[in-house]
């Protein structure tokens, strides 16, 4: 079974701390992503909301250089995909397929210009805000005052075109409509869960969760506590019941993991990196009864269809 991880923090850690992609002391390396037959990574480049300006896009080309320079020296091993071709020619050579992404449209500077920067280095997801307010528009934390910039709605075009899918976790409730609205594309939640069982703004409330079914696009469940739980240790029940909520509204083919590994200080117990990844499978099999399609579907099928449908929108 493919096993796709629609987010993880590991590329920017790499670069923060000097760990190697290869064998580190964090959740994610290539060394424990052996265990899978096949195993494609999102690896997204954070951008904090206190970097802006020439400043944010220097940073954000800097650490796409360094995963450049990871798979050309551990090529026997990791395949950067652009395509789908590419991510089933990875799998196929059983290598890890890694996507790249941008976490913060601060990364951008205020130029549509590095879009087509983004799209020449590789990037296939933009996460179009953090938690605060950028060029874009306003993050989760921020409230509900307004939606996307003028500047957000011209680059969700401009992505659409360069076959960038948009990402709307993080984004507030309102921006998240604007891409609703304005966005070609099916959109991704990387890593958001189900607001009605943990109440919090970086969830998604039950009406964003049928707008994602209804555009085709990927919620990816994120392993964060404070995302699974209100208040508590969580467990694999847990990430169950998020899942099982997207899927009772209809969103068997939208549905999968965006771990958020690297990014998050607590997460399930028996969940602590992708070697539990098959673990939590047994679990969604046994607790839900789900159908081997399904899981395969939610495993990775999921994410592989809203690529290439961003592929081919790029194409056209």
């Amino acid at each position: 079974m493919r096993l796709f991880d629609l987010h993880c923090d590991t590329l920017y850690e790499c670069w923060r701390t000097g760990e190697r992609l290869e064998a580190n002391r964090l959740h994610i390396d290539l060394d424990r992503g052996r265990r899978f037959d096949a195993w494609a990574q999102v690896f997204a480049v954070w951008m904090p909301d206190t970097i802006r300006g020439e400043g944010a896009w220097l940073q954000c080309r800097t650490i796409l250089e360094l995963a450049h320079s990871k798979a050309a020296a551990l090529s026997d091993r990791m395949e950067l995909a652009r395509s789908g071709e590419e991510i089933d020619r990875a799998l196929s050579a059983g290598r890890c397929a890694a996507i790249l992404a941008v976490e913060g449209g601060s990364a951008l500077a205020g130029s549509l210009e590095h879009i087509r920067d983004l799209a020449e280095r590789g990037v296939r997801i933009l996460t179009l805000t953090w938690n605060g307010e950028n060029e874009l528009g306003f993050g989760s934390g921020c409230g509900e005052a307004a939606g996307l910039k003028p500047f957000g709605r011209q680059a969700v075009k401009e992505l659409a075109r360069r076959g960038i899918v948009p990402d709307v976790s993080h984004l507030n409730e309102a921006g998240f409509w604007d891409v609703i609205e304005h966005s070609t594309l099916p959109p991704v939640a990387s890593h958001s869960n189900a607001r009605a069982l943990c109440e919090h703004t970086r969830n998604l409330t039950e009406a964003q969760i049928r707008a994602v079914i209804e555009k085709k696009g990927y919620i990816g469940v994120n392993f964060y506590s404070a995302f699974l739980a209100n208040g508590r240790a969580a467990t694999l029940e847990d990430v169950y019941r998020h899942v099982d909520a997207i899927l009772q509204l209809g969103g068997e083919d939208v549905v999968g993991f965006g771990s958020d590994f690297d990014g998050i200080d607590a997460w399930p117990e028996g969940l602590a990196n992708p070697a539990d990844f098959p673990a939590l499978l047994n679990f969604l099999a046994a607790r839900g009864g789900y159908a081997p399609e399904v899981l395969e579907k939610i495993a990775g099928g999921n994410l592989f269809r809203v690529l290439k449908a961003a592929e081919a929108a790029r194409q056209a």
